[in-house]
């Protein structure tokens, strides 16, 4: 869902933990309104769930944000201390967990997840990356140079529910599994993994007409 206004007090009843999950999908064309809608659902919507929770917060409001807080760093080694990218989806991550931080004023405690690729078997990124290969057309996307940091959906799951009960935990924690791959060496298991080829590549200039930025 997109919250656009600061949900009615009795939708959000006392309760022992909050988990924000919403906002506009990503994995899109990034055109003037789409990108849009990605800052509004992330930046407006926490917001408006924040200013919500001024009279009842609870103990822990567990916040989505995303690794693309860092942009695009080559092969530098980030950590929740690292600054925020310079790019769209940096200024966007950096305005969500802002917005998030804000209910700490009324002492609540806010951990914020930055969340990688989500892999699980019952569809998501998963479901879009095996197509091509289960088509025999699978292949890396332009250098395969790209570092992709992933999660299994599972282990997401278990990190938010430790964030609830661990009240030491609080701010950015990066969720993602401890060795990311390459787009290159990603590929390469996928391909494994499906028995299948992986002896095309998309061009740059393929995915910039089809995705925008």
């Amino acid at each position: 869902i997109s919250l656009r206004a600061a949900p009615l007090p009795q939708s959000l009843p006392a309760c022992d933990a909050l988990v924000h999950l919403a906002g506009e999908p990503v994995a899109q064309r990034w055109t003037a309104a789409a990108r849009e809608r990605i800052r509004n659902s992330r930046i407006t919507g926490t917001r408006a769930l924040v200013a919500a929770l001024r009279d009842r917060p609870p103990p822990v409001l567990v916040s989505a944000s995303a690794v693309g807080y860092y942009g695009s760093r080559g092969d530098e080694v980030l950590t929740e201390t690292a600054a925020p990218g310079a790019d769209f989806l940096g200024e966007v991550a950096a305005g969500w967990e802002r917005e998030a931080r804000a209910a700490e004023a009324f002492g609540v405690r806010v951990v914020m997840p930055r969340i990688g690729v989500v892999l699980g078997s019952r569809g998501g990124a998963l479901a879009r990356m095996t197509l091509p290969f289960r088509l025999g057309v699978g292949g890396r996307l332009a250098s395969g140079k790209q570092w992709l940091s992933w999660i299994h959906l599972d282990d997401l799951i278990a990190l938010i529910q430790f964030a609830i009960a661990t009240p030491a935990m609080h701010g950015p924690v990066n969720a993602v599994a401890p060795q990311p791959v390459t787009n290159a060496e990603f590929t390469r298991e996928l391909a494994h993994a499906l028995h299948r080829p992986a002896i095309f590549f998309v061009p740059a200039f393929v995915l910039k007409l089809a995705l925008g930025e």
